[in-house]
């Protein structure tokens, strides 16, 4: 049953959606059970408004299916990451901060507590104008973003994160500069083990415990998505692992 197991609410971006089984392992592997997760991720997902990569469209974070199936289930532990994702899109901090004030206060609401993730400062700092200027034509070619302004951005949002977090009773984790590669705002291939046992530590568990991966069932595929103008989805939960492990995507 699912209201037998623990509950982990996964929300974010390109990080998130690139360690998502990873950090599934390592949450599965600290409490010892299966788990049921419900993840709001995507590459490029904004937390407020509607974001879109090639031919996907999925709604914000603060829109999507997500909440009502907490109504239903609600969650024991969250995660609340890639917060940086809507600056370089063109969100002012404020209103980045604002999004993730309703997401803890609507996760606080059912009962929800966990763990912030920072932005990736320090990476991003270490990178002079040229190299800045590379990765954002490989990440972003579309965004007439501008270093120092993101830089300022991405400071005033990571102050603003941090006292969110410590008045609505939230942990904060700061992104190290060590989980990055050449790559400054995604966790380096070899490094996401890292990444993930840190912020996910503050939800609990037995820290060092050895991952114990298992075989899944079924895709992970959106409750709503559009594709080519298409609206399409599917029931949740979507995937299964073979220890009773649910996924549900939204």
């Amino acid at each position: 049953m699912l209201s037998q197991t623990p509950r982990l609410v996964l929300c974010g971006a390109s990080n998130l959606t690139l360690g998502l089984a990873l950090a599934v392992d390592i949450f599965r592997a600290r409490h010892g059970r299966p788990v049921d997760v419900l993840a709001a991720s995507g590459l490029g997902r904004s937390y407020g408004v509607e974001s879109r990569v090639l031919t996907r469209a999925l709604p914000g974070i603060e829109r999507c299916g997500l909440w009502d199936a907490l109504s239903d289930r609600p969650p024991t532990h969250a995660l609340v990451t890639d917060l940086g994702n809507d600056l370089a899109y063109g969100t002012e901090a404020k209103v980045v901060a604002a999004w993730l004030e309703r997401t803890l206060e609507r996760l606080g609401a059912t009962g929800a507590r966990g763990s912030v993730g920072g932005l990736p400062l320090a990476s991003l700092r270490s990178i002079g104008k040229f190299e800045f200027q590379f990765w954002k034509m490989a990440l972003f070619p579309s965004r007439p973003i501008e270093r120092e302004k993101l830089l300022g951005e991405a400071e005033e949002l990571e102050g603003r994160a941090r006292e969110l977090a410590s008045r609505m009773g939230w942990s904060f984790v700061a992104s190290d500069p060590t989980w990055y590669g050449r790559d400054p705002i995604h966790h380096a291939r070899s490094r996401r083990e890292r990444a993930w046992r840190a912020l996910l530590a503050p939800l609990g568990g037995e820290l060092d415990a050895p991952l114990r991966p298992s075989a899944r069932s079924g895709r992970l595929e959106y409750a709503e998505v559009r594709r080519l103008g298409l609206r399409m989805g599917r029931p949740q939960p979507c995937a299964k692992l073979a220890d009773g492990t649910t996924f549900s995507l939204y």
